[in-house]
C-alpha cells in the first residue's frame, strides 16, 4: 500500500511539474512576428563588454510634442495626500495617466498599420482585414498583449557622423546603411536578430520641445536591405522612422503589413553616440495591454 501509495505521489509530482513547464514555456518561447523569442545567448553575451547600460527611452510629459492626431499626455491626481483617512497615519497620492501608445519612445504593434485594397478593404498583417479585428474594446489581433520581451543584438547606425551633419534630413538609402556599417566596423550578421535604430539627430530639437519639420530616415530599399542581415526590429530617434515627406508611409506599410518587422520610435540615441557605442544587446519590455496598437518602452542597450 504504502509503495502504491509513492507511486501516486510520484506520478502527482512529475505531472504538476510538467504542467508547469509547459505553463512557462507559454511565456518564454513564443514569437511575436518576426521577433524572436527572448533568450540571453552566448553571443549576445559576449557583446557586452563594459556593462554599461544605456537608457534611451525619453521622458513623457504634457508639454512634449506628437504627431497630429496623438492626445496629450495627461497627469491627474485621482487621490492626494490627506484626502482620505483609510490609512491614518498614512497618507498616499494616486494618479490617473492618460496618454497614447504612440507617444513617446514606443514599439507598434503588428495591428498599427493597414492599407487599403482596391476593393476598399483594408489589409492588416497576416491576412487579416481590419474588419475582421476591431472589438468594442480595442483589437483582437496582435495587440500589445501579445508583444514579447526584445533580446536582440543592437546596432547604432549613427548617420550625423556618417554625413557629418547636426541633423540628418535625407532620404537613407541601402548604400548609405552599408557605408555607415562600413565605417563603424560593424560586421554583417544575417543569421543574428538585430535592432537596427538609426541616429539622425533629430531628438535633439523635439528634446528642447521644437520639433524640426520633417525628419530624415530609410527608404523601402534601406528597409529590405536591412530585413535581409537579419533586422527583425528598426527604429530611428525620430517621430515617424522612415523618411518624410512620405506622408502615405511606405515603410510603415512595407514592415508591419507586409513583412512582420517590429518598429521602434522616439528613442534617444545621444548618449550611446557620445560614447561611440555602435553594438550591444537591445532590450525591451513591452506593457501588455489587451486591445492596444502598440506599446509605451523604455529600451536600454547593454554595451
Amino acid at each position: 500500500m504504502k509503495r502504491i501509495v509513492a507511486i501516486v505521489a510520484c506520478v502527482s509530482f512529475l505531472l504538476l511539474l510538467f504542467a508547469s513547464l509547459s505553463f512557462a514555456g507559454n511565456w518564454v518561447t513564443k514569437s511575436y512576428a518576426r521577433v524572436p523569442p527572448p533568450k540571453m545567448t552566448p553571443y549576445l553575451k559576449s557583446l557586452i563588454k563594459t556593462g554599461n547600460v544605456y537608457d534611451i527611452g525619453v521622458v513623457r510629459s504634457i508639454d512634449m510634442p506628437l504627431w497630429p492626431g496623438h492626445p496629450k499626455l495627461m497627469v491627474l491626481n485621482y487621490k492626494y495626500h490627506g484626502e482620505t483617512k483609510d490609512l491614518e497615519p498614512a497618507t498616499y497620492e494616486n494618479d490617473l495617466v492618460i496618454t497614447c501608445n504612440h507617444a513617446g519612445t514606443h514599439q507598434d504593434a503588428m495591428n498599427h498599420i493597414g492599407e487599403r485594397q482596391a476593393d476598399g478593404s483594408i489589409k492588416i498583417y497576416g491576412g487579416k482585414t481590419a474588419d475582421q479585428i476591431k472589438e468594442w474594446w480595442g483589437m483582437n489581433w496582435m495587440d500589445g498583449s501579445q508583444m514579447i520581451p526584445c533580446v536582440l543584438r543592437a546596432v547604432v547606425l549613427d548617420m550625423c557622423k556618417y554625413f557629418n551633419e547636426d541633423i540628418v534630413m535625407r532620404e537613407i538609402t541601402a548604400a548609405d546603411v552599408k557605408g555607415c556599417m562600413a565605417k563603424q566596423g560593424i560586421a554583417v550578421k544575417p543569421d543574428v536578430p538585430t535592432a537596427f535604430l538609426f541616429r539622425t539627430g533629430w531628438i535633439k530639437p523635439w528634446l528642447k520641445g521644437k520639433p524640426v519639420d520633417g525628419e530624415g530616415g530609410p527608404n523601402v530599399e534601406a528597409q529590405k536591405y536591412l530585413e535581409s542581415i537579419g533586422g527583425v526590429l528598426t527604429g530611428a530617434d525620430n517621430v515617424s522612422y522612415e523618411w518624410m515627406p512620405n506622408i502615405t508611409h511606405p515603410v510603415h506599410r512595407h514592415m508591419i503589413v507586409y513583412q512582420g518587422t517590429q518598429m521602434l520610435e522616439l528613442c534617444n540615441l545621444e548618449g550611446v553616440a557620445a560614447d561611440g557605442v555602435y553594438e550591444g544587446v537591445y532590450i525591451a519590455l513591452p506593457t501588455k495591454f489587451r486591445g492596444t496598437s502598440g506599446s509605451n518602452v523604455d529600451p536600454i542597450i547593454i554595451n
